[in-house]
C-alpha cells in the first residue's frame, strides 16, 4: 500500500516537515547568529591577545631592579642633602656679601 502524495512524500513525513519547517528556520538562524557571535568573539580575544603582548613586552623591555632602583633612590636622596647644604652655605656667603656691600657704601 503506496500511500504517498503527488510529490513523492509520505503524507507522516509531509506532516512532519510542516510542522517542524518553522523550528527548522529558527534552528538554522540560531547558528547562524551563533557563528557570528563567536567570529566577533574570536575576534575581540585576538585584539585583546595582542595588547596583552604588546603589554608584556613593554613591561619586560623596562624591567628595573629593585635593587638597582633603591641604590638610585640613596643617591638621590644623598644628592639632594648635599645640595640643601651648599645652598645653605651660599645663603650665608650671600648674606656676608650683603654686609660687604654695606659696609662699602
Amino acid at each position: 500500500m503506496n500511500t504517498s502524495t503527488g510529490s513523492g512524500l509520505h503524507p507522516i513525513e509531509l506532516t512532519a516537515h510542516t510542522l517542524l519547517n518553522g523550528s527548522f528556520e529558527n534552528l538554522n538562524e540560531n547558528f547562524n547568529m551563533l557563528n557570528q557571535s563567536q567570529v566577533i568573539l574570536l575576534t575581540r580575544l585576538k585584539i585583546i591577545e595582542s595588547k596583552l603582548n604588546n603589554f608584556k613586552e613593554l613591561i619586560g623591555n623596562n624591567y628595573i631592579n629593585e635593587k638597582k632602583l633603591t641604590e638610585k633612590f640613596k643617591k638621590i636622596k644623598s644628592l639632594r642633602k648635599r645640595l640643601e647644604f651648599v645652598l645653605l652655605k651660599l645663603d650665608k656667603i650671600d648674606k656676608r656679601v650683603a654686609k660687604l656691600e654695606e659696609g662699602m657704601d
